[in-house]
């Protein structure tokens, strides 16, 4: 698994055996049923979902002005929420917890660091860059728990994931950082190949630089010390700027007997870094080094050692110690095969539901057919009887229309009484007009009017007489005519309506409803 230099190139042999293989040993986690997504889409709407995608797009914004989202409340609440929604929202759950690792691991929660790191590479995101961010913050937190072979495999992962997104430079840091790995396992051979790899490759100023600090950790940890100072050298030349280069300086120096040096760079150490580790080392060669130190300083940097060792150094390695626990375990646990389980319970459930479903909606479908087809029958209906209306209309107002013109003549006639042939009275209806005709059949036919009455409501429907001249003309007087009238209406059932108009829309038109049906 490690790199040779008597092979092929490196960045040939690095995408074929390192990163394609350790890749597969962390697999992403499996695929949670599609029907759990389908579900969880319900709640995408959800405010506190669309909260913490904001907070993510905020912390976004910042990283990419240079600046770290540092509230770590917001942001593991954003995260938590996220967890929910994870399928629908993969890469801004991703973030989330990247951001949170970021916050947990600088303030030295090294295994929460690491579950939220874990929790990004495992996730579904497409997001290479981020999944390599990851992998870096194990690598570096594998290193300082002293598992350097488990340091590199992080660091090769990374760089796996930043040649997936694209990113060349970040490409070259993540080899930079295999080779650290490597000049801390004492495998100087492998490290320098690594580099020199990278020299004939990349352009970027930063990356050539950097390269010179490697090459002094891999000279540093061979006990090649001229080399590493030759290194550090090279490295300040280049504009660099940290301690750790005084820190390496002063190492190589002590080692080599040089105290007046490694005293010197063992203060600037103090001086430029606030990293206690830096401090303990750089104290160490001065209680060592430095002949000019009185008895009673020297105690008191003994002293401060100590302090250093027992508050900062040991919480931190047991602090490390459990972070790496938690990866070796996540790095060797079996495959699940829960998710498996539940798709078979939900496809035996879905199936007769999807069945169940159909035959509903094939139901629903010929009912709405069948509705449809209703409907139409029914306004079809509607259509023909209100044309039926309409031409039943338009012959009620024919026939009045032909019957008043025939009352208007019998009006104006000067001898009505002799064109009214009262002695045959069907005979005098169907001279007159044959609506009469079916006028006084249909009086007739109600067997309760006798002759006199019919000759009344004939009189009525005439509307020419006054009462005095329909007591002539039935040779009755007025108060037997009122009477008459008043039995007419008793025995046709008109209660308080106009005798002529009831005669008109009941017997009239009545009688010419029936003869055409």
């Amino acid at each position: 698994m490690h790199i040779s230099t008597k092979s092929c190139t490196f960045a040939s042999k690095f995408q074929n055996n390192h990163i394609t293989k350790r890749t597969h040993h962390i697999s992403p986690l499996s695929l949670r049923p599609l029907i759990v997504g389908a579900l969880l889409l319900c709640l995408s709407s959800c405010s506190q979902v669309e909260d913490a995608r904001h907070v993510v797009a905020e912390a976004d914004s910042l990283r990419a002005a240079g600046v770290a989202y540092s509230d770590s409340a917001t942001i593991a609440e954003a995260a938590a929420t996220l967890e929910h929604v994870r399928l629908i929202y993969p890469t801004d759950y991703a973030h989330a917890n990247y951001y949170y690792g970021r916050i947990l691991r600088e303030a030295g929660n090294h295994p929460e660091a690491m579950l939220a790191f874990l929790r990004v590479v495992h996730s579904r995101t497409q997001d290479h860059e981020f999944k390599g961010r990851s992998y870096c913050n194990m690598g570096i937190m594998c290193g300082l728990a002293v598992e350097r072979e488990l340091a590199y495999d992080m660091y090769e992962c990374s760089a796996y994931e930043f040649l997936e997104a694209k990113d060349s430079v970040a490409y070259y840091y993540g080899l930079i950082d295999m080779a650290f790995a490597l000049a801390e396992q004492k495998r100087k051979d492998e490290s320098v190949a690594i580099t020199n790899q990278i020299e004939n490759e990349c352009t970027d100023a930063n990356v050539l630089t950097k390269i010179w600090e490697m090459r002094a950790e891999a000279y540093k940890n061979a006990e090649m010390y001229d080399s590493t100072i030759y290194c550090v050298r090279e490295l300040y030349a280049r504009g660099y700027d940290d301690p750790t280069g005084y820190m390496m300086m002063a190492q190589a120096y002590s080692s080599l007997g040089q105290d007046d040096s490694a005293v010197y760079y063992a203060h600037k150490t103090i001086e430029k870094s606030n990293y206690y580790g830096y401090k303990y080392n750089a104290l160490y060669i001065l209680t060592h080094s430095d002949t000019t130190l009185t008895k009673q300083e020297i105690l008191t940097m003994t002293s401060e050692r100590a302090d250093i060792s027992l508050k900062k150094l040991t919480p931190d390695r047991e602090k490390l110690a459990i972070a790496v626990d938690f990866l070796r375990k996540d790095l060797n646990r079996k495959p699940d095969h829960t998710w498996l389980w539940t798709l078979v319970i939900i496809l035996i459930i879905a199936i007769p539901g999807s069945i169940y479903i159909s035959r509903t909606h094939k139901k629903r479908q010929l009912f709405s057919r069948q509705f449809e087809k209703a409907r139409r029958e029914h306004q079809a209906l509607t259509k023909q009887n209100r044309q039926l209306e309409q031409q039943q209309t338009q012959r009620q107002e024919m026939m009045l229309q032909e019957l008043e013109t025939n009352r208007l003549i019998i009006c104006n006639s000067h001898d009505w009484q002799k064109e009214l042939q009262w002695a045959d009275f069907d005979a005098m209806c169907e001279t007159v007009n044959k609506h009469f005709f079916l006028f006084a059949d249909k009086l007739k036919a109600t067997n309760t009017l006798d002759e006199k009455e019919i000759r009344l409501c004939v009189l009525v429907f005439l509307d020419m007489f006054t009462l005095k001249q329909m007591a002539a003309t039935l040779s009755y007087s007025e108060t037997g005519i009122r009477t008459y009238k008043s039995r007419v209406n008793e025995k046709l059932g008109n209660k308080g309506h106009d005798l002529r108009n009831f005669l008109i829309e009941n017997v009239i038109l009545g009688a010419s409803e029936e003869r055409e049906m």
